[in-house]
């Protein structure tokens, strides 16, 4: 009898459906039936420990089977019931969900604003999250016809590997003005599918292209696994795209298919659009952002790109999380007054264009400039209380080549390691507080001082035992570091190490 009853147990927890927190599984559902199967509607409830409750779009897949993807926010057990008008996927259940802790390093949940320090990131768990962002518009276009991704793998695992951790990716884009058609054997554009059924030229907006978003979910996945959040750019406006209609529901179906299909990817932001001021109908910009939240059960943060327009009206951009800009020039001071406009996390998503290491026939946009330029930069948005875009002309936009590794990669790894092991969240653009280069401080605990010249002059008055402060200089250049003293405190002026030549350096003092 015990034995049978052994038996029994065991069966019963065969059947379960055990999924990590943080993760995703895709429940299936089969069902014939005439007309487009993508004006079904099909909404998953879940029920969760503690009375939670998550209602989750599904989609369709093609080949008559919908799905319903879920990712579990608490651990414990959940059940699942389906509401459909169709009958044969409606009231489908599955009582035995078993969420169990999440076991992988690399993932920590749902990107969020910290609430305590508003211009910042916490994941969903509570680990700190530096963002250091990379711009790569056609990552999901990378050898589609390569069963194993390899280049596109390549660009993500090279990105991981030099600490980026955030990127910037269109749902689809067509092609580009600068390298129009195969101008190249790296370029994507024109990809080798649409977004919808069809073709570009020709489409049917009203039918989704089912292989071209499976293809997009190994993108995903990738990212998800190597713990990089995606940035999801809905629609881009200037890259040659046949979208549907404004207003029309066809627009609305592909809002609603991109969201229902991608939310419960715990590494995924709503952007809703690249460069978004393309779009003049402020009111459909606010509707279509609307239906992305409304729709999203796990509340993924919002942002649109680089539209002052929409993000400066207060009755507008009450729908954004955090503000995504494009600024060439007046990098800090544009981070300061949005920072204090408005207390939520800055991005500069583009403020320059790295020269490819291999002349190929991209963009040549007057800001393009060299690595040293480009990094001189970055540490002026950082400094000023922002985050930073790495942007590589060579896999920018449709024209994709990771190798040679780009040399700013690692330079900005420098970056994001040196100011990642202060108590960045808790400092403030501090520029009162030095004289000969930005200054990021929290007085009387930690500064970090940018000086492209010889000398910095800073004020270390607040600093409580200046004999036991740690501090050094960073070469921004080639990464390497010398102490210096600061311990009779008060205000000093030092020098920049002779070895570090014409490099800029960057002041670090911790108490």
């Amino acid at each position: 009898m015990k034995g049978a009853l052994l038996l029994l147990a065991a069966a019963v927890a065969a059947g379960a459906v055990e999924i990590q927190q943080y993760h995703s599984h895709d429940f299936s559902f089969r069902a014939r039936l005439e007309g487009n199967p993508f004006d079904a509607q099909l909404h998953g409830d879940f029920i969760g420990p503690g009375g939670a409750r998550l209602r989750v779009p599904g989609f369709y897949d093609g080949d008559g089977t919908w799905k319903i993807r879920f990712s579990p926010t608490r651990v414990g057990q959940w059940s699942l019931r389906t509401t459909s008008p169709v009958p044969a996927l409606d009231g489908k259940t599955e009582e035995d969900i078993r969420c169990i802790p999440n076991r992988d390093p690399n993932i920590h949940g749902a990107l969020r604003v910290d609430p305590a320090h508003p211009h910042h990131f916490l994941y969903e768990d509570g680990t700190r999250y530096f963002l250091l962002g990379y711009e790569a518009d056609w990552l999901w276009a990378v050898d589609m016809g390569d069963p194993q991704r390899k280049s596109m793998k390549r660009l993500i695992e090279l990105m991981a590997s030099r600490g980026f951790n955030h990127v910037l990716v269109n749902v689809y884009a067509h092609d580009t003005r600068w390298a129009p058609g195969k101008s190249c054997p790296w370029d994507y554009g024109p990809p080798e599918m649409y977004a919808w059924e069809g073709t570009n030229e020709k489409p049917d907006h009203s039918r989704l292209n089912t292989r071209f978003f499976q293809l997009y979910d190994r993108m995903m996945e990738a990212l998800r696994d190597k713990g990089i959040v995606a940035h999801i750019m809905i629609k881009v406006y200037n890259k040659q795209v046949h979208w549907p209609a404004k207003w029309s529901a066809d627009e609305e179906k592909y809002f609603r298919y991109v969201v229902a299909r991608y939310q419960a990817f715990s590494n995924v932001v709503w952007d809703f659009s690249k460069e978004s001021f393309n779009e003049k109908d402020e009111l459909l910009q606010a509707k279509l952002i609307d239906l992305i939240r409304s729709i999203d059960a796990y509340h993924r943060l919002t942002t649109a790109h680089d539209d002052d327009e929409y993000e400066w009206s207060p009755e507008l951009s009450r729908n954004l999380d955090f503000r995504t800009d494009q600024q060439h020039s007046d990098y800090a001071a544009m981070v300061l007054f949005d920072r204090w406009r408005r207390n939520y996390p800055v991005v500069n998503a583009e403020f320059g264009y790295e020269y490819g290491v291999e002349k190929l026939p991209t963009h040549t946009h007057r800001n393009q400039c060299d690595w040293q330029e480009f990094l001189r930069r970055a540490y002026h948005i950082y400094l000023a209380g922002g985050y930073g875009v790495y942007y590589y002309n060579n896999t920018a936009w449709d024209v994709v080549k990771p190798d040679p590794e780009p040399p700013g990669m690692q330079r900005f790894q420098w970056l994001k390691q040196t100011l990642e092991a202060l108590p960045y969240w808790r400092m403030e653009p501090s520029n009162h507080l030095a004289v000969g280069g930005p200054c990021l401080a929290l007085d009387g605990e930690a500064y970090a001082c940018y000086v492209e010249g010889d000398r910095i002059t800073v004020n270390l008055s607040r600093l409580d035992r200046p004999e036991s402060a740690r501090a050094e200089w960073l070469n921004t250049w080639d990464g390497s570091r010398e102490p210096v003293s600061v311990r009779r405190g008060g205000v000093l002026r030092l020098g920049k190490p002779e070895g570090f030549g014409k490099a800029p350096g960057m002041l670090v003092v911790r108490q």
